[in-house]
Parts: C-alpha cells; structure tokens; sequence
C-alpha cells in the first residue's frame, strides 16, 4: 500500500463508477455513494500517510495502520468488481515465478 497504489486504485475506481449508465432510477444513488465511498477512503488513507510520515513512531500509528488496511482492503473489494483492475495478476508487471529449471540429465 503505497501513494502510487492508492493514486492508481483511486483513479481506476473513480473512471470506472463516473457515471451511472443504467435504466435502474437507483444507479445514480449507488454511484453516487461508491464514489464518497472511494473519496472518503482515499482522504482516510491520505492522512494515514501524511502521519506515518511526520511521526513514524507515534504509539497510535499501528492502531490507525490497521484502519487504513481495512479502508485499502474496502477499495481493492470496489475494484475487484472488474477484470481489469489494478491489483489482478493477470496486469502485475511482476511476471509469474515459473518454478525452477527443467532437470537436465545427462544422456
């Protein structure tokens, strides 16, 4: 979880939910609440960075760590909805570990 992470989750979200495009009169207020959902969790997680940073060893930095986990976990949960989201193997820049070398035995 770092601010790169969250700039990409957050923009990812906020381009997926934009709009609401269905027929259904309640998508607008579903979008509309998935998107202060995202803004909310990302001031939430910002203010943890910002304090991480300014006072690493503050004795209630775990406390809040553990709240910013659940709101970065809250935003992964939102993304998971699409194939394509950030944190999906299938786009992890690490390419997949492809176990160790064939043997090679000697003829």
């Amino acid at each position: 979880m770092t601010r790169d992470e969250l700039d990409n989750l957050a923009a990812f979200l906020r381009a997926r939910l934009g709009a609401p495009t269905s027929a259904d009169p309640a998508a607008p207020k579903t979008v509309t609440g998935a998107l202060r959902t995202v803004e909310q969790a990302v001031l939430g997680l910002e203010a943890f960075f910002q304090l991480a940073a300014r006072v690493p060893t503050t004795p209630g930095l775990s406390i809040e760590e553990q709240r910013a986990q659940a709101l970065w976990q809250t935003l992964l949960e939102m993304a998971a909805r699409w194939p394509d989201h950030p944190d999906s193997p299938l786009l992890s820049s690490t390419p997949p570990d492809p176990g160790p070398p064939p043997a090679v035995t000697a003829a």
